[in-house]
C-alpha cells in the first residue's frame, strides 16, 4: 500500500509540475516509505518526513496547527518542542485514520504549500481505502 501511495504522490507531483519528496510514517512517526522525484531539492526530503511525523504526532493535518503556533497563539513555540524530529506546521501532512485511530501519516514537500496539499491528498486517498 505504501508503494502505491508513493506512486500516486509522485504522479500528482509530475502532473502539477512540482518536483517533490513524498513520505509515509507509521503511527509512531517511524519512516515506512520515502521517494524523491527528479529535480526535487534534497532539503525538502527532511521537510516531507517531518510533516508526516508531525501529522502522526498530533493526529491532524499539519496546516491545522499553523495559526495557533504563531506569536500570541495558544501553541506558540510548539515547532521547537519535538524530541526526535522538529514539528512542521504548514500544509502537506495528513494523518491516516482507520476506525478513528491514527495508523500513520503522509508528508509532502517540494512545491508551494498549495501543491503539497494536493499531492498529500492524492496519497492519503490511496491509504484511506
Amino acid at each position: 500500500m505504501a508503494l502505491v501511495a508513493l506512486k500516486a504522490g509522485l504522479e500528482k507531483a509530475a502532473e502539477l509540475g512540482e518536483p517533490s519528496s513524498v513520505s509515509i510514517v507509521d503511527a509512531g512517526g517511524n519512516l515506512i516509505a520515502f521517494a524523491r522525484s527528479d529535480g526535487a531539492p534534497f532539503g525538502v526530503g527532511d521537510i516531507a518526513i517531518n510533516k508526516a511525523y508531525t501529522s502522526a504526532a498530533f493526529q491532524c493535518r499539519t496546516e491545522e496547527l499553523y495559526e495557533d503556533a504563531q506569536p500570541g497563539g495558544d501553541t506558540y513555540g510548539v515547532e521547537v518542542t519535538g524530541n526526535t524530529r522538529p514539528y512542521v506546521l504548514f500544509g502537506g501532512g495528513i494523518p491516516i485514520m482507520r476506525d478513528g485511530v491514527c495508523v500513520g501519516a503522509v508528508g509532502v514537500s517540494g512545491g508551494p504549500v498549495s501543491a503539497d496539499l494536493q499531492i498529500s491528498a492524492a496519497m492519503a486517498e490511496t491509504l484511506q481505502g
